[in-house]
């Protein structure tokens, strides 16, 4: 019954590939495993089954250890999308995010032919409809999705790609143990015996430069604690993805289940939120916190945002960081508790 409702999705999206000559890969800015394998997967698809040419077109920049160490070790081809002649692709496919999103900037005045994610959609999106579109917001990592349009097309995935694929819906689901859904878990099990150990370990363990440990030193001498929940502010960091790092240490915390974590990185202000398995609702917690301020996006226990900041002056971050404060602990009810840090 699985098998069916899977190939139902890929059967349009097939059609329309087999009528296209070259695609043109985007994801959000800045992106993670779960966007760069669901790309390097929508490539094998289309190159393998449909005899397309792809490009990988890049925005931001590849900055978390682990995520340079998989494009490094993967050998993931990424063109800076400055340097891409769009209009030469007649089909633009938009991975593990959609339109209308914050985070995501797409080329103006061109439609997108297919959306594939696994997020709740922005509150606001383009009118414009992709020709195909496959969200499942039940879905743990946007890599499940793609793994099932390659098992369905009955191709034989290299190593390289299976390891892309694997590493994304490990990380997204937190090796299985968080917003998983039957679609993850029949991904990983097609994808574990295909993968390459050796590189997946490299990608996993990369190498951590002193500025790494520098700002994880200021961000726990930087911990708050509310009864169960625990915010913490980094200060200037240079990657938006130590925000997301330390969110995902801190809910390690014994006894607390929902970690608010934030930093700025030049005139932007980060903020990730981490939930345990069956507490509150991730989006809605940072919903509630941002109080419509910047953007955001994310769905059961991991959701994450950004606020675009006046000016560098630290009068304007303090204030930014007490609006927020005050927005989630209200969210929780834990406004008039006592604060206690780590020591």
């Amino acid at each position: 019954m699985k098998a069916r409702v899977v190939a139902s999705r890929s059967e349009p999206l097939f059609r329309l590939l087999g009528s296209r000559k070259r695609l043109l890969l985007l994801t959000h800015t800045n992106p993670d495993p779960d966007s760069l394998a669901s790309a390097v997967g929508m490539a094998f698809l289309a190159k393998e089954r449909f005899g397309i040419e792809c490009e990988f077109g890049l925005n931001g920049r590849i900055m978390r250890a682990e995520n340079k160490e998989m494009v490094r070790c993967l050998e993931i081809p990424l063109t800076p999308l400055t340097e891409i002649d769009v209009d030469s692709f007649d089909c633009l496919a938009v991975v593990d995010t959609q339109p209308g999103f914050g985070h995501t900037i797409l080329p103006e005045g061109r439609e997108i032919d297919i959306v594939i994610d696994h997020h709740v959609g922005p509150d606001s999106c383009p009118n414009a409809q992709p020709v195909f579109s496959d969200i499942r917001v039940d879905v743990g990592a946007t890599s499940s999705l793609v793994t099932g349009y390659l098992m369905d097309a009955g191709l034989e995935l290299s190593a390289t790609v299976a390891t892309a694929l694997y590493y994304g819906i490990k990380t997204d689901t937190a090796d299985l143990s968080r917003n998983v859904s039957s679609v993850d878990r029949i991904a990983y099990e097609f994808l574990t015996p295909k993968i390459d150990r050796a590189r997946l370990s490299s990608i996993s363990n990369p190498g951590l430069p002193p500025a790494y440990f520098g700002a994880l030193r200021q961000a726990l001498n930087n911990v708050r604690i509310y009864d169960n929940v625990v915010l913490c502010s980094l200060g200037a960091i240079e990657s938006p993805e130590m925000v997301a790092e330390v969110a995902d240490l801190l809910l390690r915390l014994e006894g607390k289940d929902m970690v608010f974590c934030g930093g700025e990185v030049g005139d932007t202000y980060f903020v990730s939120v981490r939930t345990e398995i069956g507490g509150d609702d991730a989006y809605r917690l940072i919903r509630d916190a941002l109080n419509d301020e910047g953007t955001f996006g994310g769905h059961g226990t991991v959701a994450g945002g950004s606020v675009k900041l006046p000016d560098d002056s630290q009068r304007t971050l303090k204030r930014l960081e007490r609006r927020l404060e005050r927005n989630i602990l209200r969210s929780r009810g834990v406004e008039d508790v006592p604060c206690t840090g780590l020591g």
